[in-house]
């Protein structure tokens, strides 16, 4: 017959390993959010920045931009016009005849931004890699996205030295809960990253 008192202890150890385990999870994601969310600001509370930097986003068929880059690009044009000496960086996954960066810098183009301002990163993959390929931090930058991207965005930047802000581009969350779900795995997976990042330097 089994003891009651080992089974109150298999018991608490369970639930020990169960909140530990739910704290490295939920603990990174709120940590990453709550930093981050406090960077996002309006233009006219962002002081003039040096670099502006537009993370990529699907592109459709015919190279237009999806909905969310759309909105990303369609801000990204009033930042361009009102900070005319920014640098401004398109970043995103460039493959075949899927680009982000070209879907961006046509539309901007098109509504009159010298071409010659526009500086596309085409290997920017992910949120991390957008902000690393700008180089070593030189001065202010502002990430131009929406606001349930942004405060992962800043955090990132912020982790690798930069001074940022975080401009908001439409409102709401990611079609689909799966890539709600996403923006949150990617949070913690990134928040346990920079431990790595400090001891590889």
């Amino acid at each position: 017959m089994a003891n009651p008192l080992t089974k109150t202890r298999r018991r608490g150890v369970r639930m020990f390993v169960g909140t530990l385990a739910l704290a490295l999870l939920l603990g990174p994601d709120f940590w990453v959010y709550l930093r981050g969310r406090f960077l996002v600001r309006p233009s006219d509370g962002i002081s003039a920045p040096d670099v502006i930097l537009v993370p990529g986003a699907s592109v459709l068929r015919y190279g237009r931009p999806s909905p969310v880059l759309r909105q990303r690009v369609e801000l990204a044009l009033e930042a361009v016009r009102r900070w005319p000496n920014a640098r401004v960086v398109l970043s995103g996954s460039s493959l075949g005849g899927y680009d982000e960066p070209g879907a961006m810098r046509r539309y901007l183009v098109q509504h009159g931004v010298d071409s010659a301002r526009l500086e596309l990163d085409r290997h920017g993959i992910n949120t991390r890699s957008s902000i690393e390929n700008l180089g070593h931090p030189n001065g202010s930058l502002v990430v131009v996205s929406q606001r349930w991207h942004l405060p992962r965005a800043c955090w990132l930047a912020a982790s690798l030295g930069w001074s940022v802000h975080g401009l908001a581009a439409g409102s709401g969350t990611p079609d689909g809960w799966e890539n709600l779900l996403r923006e949150h795995l990617v949070r913690i997976a990134n928040f346990w990253e920079s431990p790595l990042d400090d001891r590889r330097r």
